[in-house]
């Protein structure tokens, strides 16, 4: 019986914890399009966003925005963590 409950116990709290882990983990390393779109906003606060685009999304990995201001229109690539990398055009083959 001892040996029951002991398994019991074990896989309630093994799963309390997984549970705890991975909201943590979203919390702090998640993909809330939400809140990318609002780091997108506080990282381009000086510029006025007509609009936000989302191109491409591999989950876990990155997503990739267009953002199209009043002057330009730029790529960047959100990674988890909400780290934001500009993307720049690639030049052409050179003749």
């Amino acid at each position: 019986m001892s040996l029951i409950s002991s398994l019991i116990y074990t896989l309630l709290v093994g799963g309390l914890f997984i549970w705890i882990f991975k909201v943590i983990y979203d919390y702090f390393y998640g993909e809330n399009q939400e809140k990318q779109i609002r780091k997108i906003h506080k990282a381009y606060k000086k510029e006025s966003i007509e609009k936000v685009e989302l191109l491409d999304h591999q989950p876990k990995k990155y997503s990739i925005y267009q953002i199209k201001t009043v002057n330009k229109t730029n790529r960047i690539k959100m990674k988890p963590g909400y780290k934001i990398v500009k993307l720049v055009k690639k030049k052409g083959p050179s003749r």
